[in-house]
This record gives structure tokens, sequence and C-alpha cells, in this order.
């Protein structure tokens, strides 16, 4: 890579943020399904369960900024898979699981 050229850029994902041994720390997922843990400090202010994050490696080391859109548009089409599912059934019959 040349001086000033930017990396690839991947998207992950907030999985979850909790308190661990050393602070407080977020669950994040890559796109190929690989969880791992990172210091909250480590991650733009204010980062929540369920943002999308952008990440590029850069000359100058590594850019995480958050995606409002696409975490928008991520939780939206969650939502409607959820209120899909909790849609009675068409014929009116309860499901027993």
């Amino acid at each position: 890579m040349k001086d000033g050229e930017q990396g690839p850029q991947e998207r992950w994902t907030v999985d979850g943020i909790e308190d661990g041994p050393h602070g407080r720390v977020a669950r994040v997922e890559r796109e190929d399904g690989r969880t791992f843990d990172l210091p909250l400090h480590a991650l733009p202010e204010g980062v929540r369960e369920g943002d999308v994050l952008a990440v590029q490696d850069g000359p100058d080391g590594v850019t995480v900024r958050v995606l409002p859109e696409e975490t928008r548009a991520r939780r939206e089409r969650a939502q409607r898979r959820l209120d899909a599912l909790n849609q009675p059934a068409e014929d009116g019959e309860e499901i027993n699981l």
C-alpha cells in the first residue's frame, strides 16, 4: 500500500456491551461471523449495541466510525422480521412450541 492509500473497508456489528475484568468491552462481530471483544474506549464515543461500524486500515492506523444509516436500516429490517413472526397465523390457530 502506498502512502496515503486506504486499505479495504470492513463492516463490524456491535453485538453487545458488557463489563469485563478490565473495564467495559464491546463484543464485535465481523462480516465472516467471527466475534471478539474490544475495549469500549477503542470505539467511537456513544457506540451502542447493534451499531454497524466501518473499519478501515490507513496510513495513520485503523479508523472506526459508526454508520448511522446502515444501522437504522438493519434495525428496521430486524423489526419487520420480528413483527412478521409475531403475527397470528392466517387460519387463526395458535402455534404450539
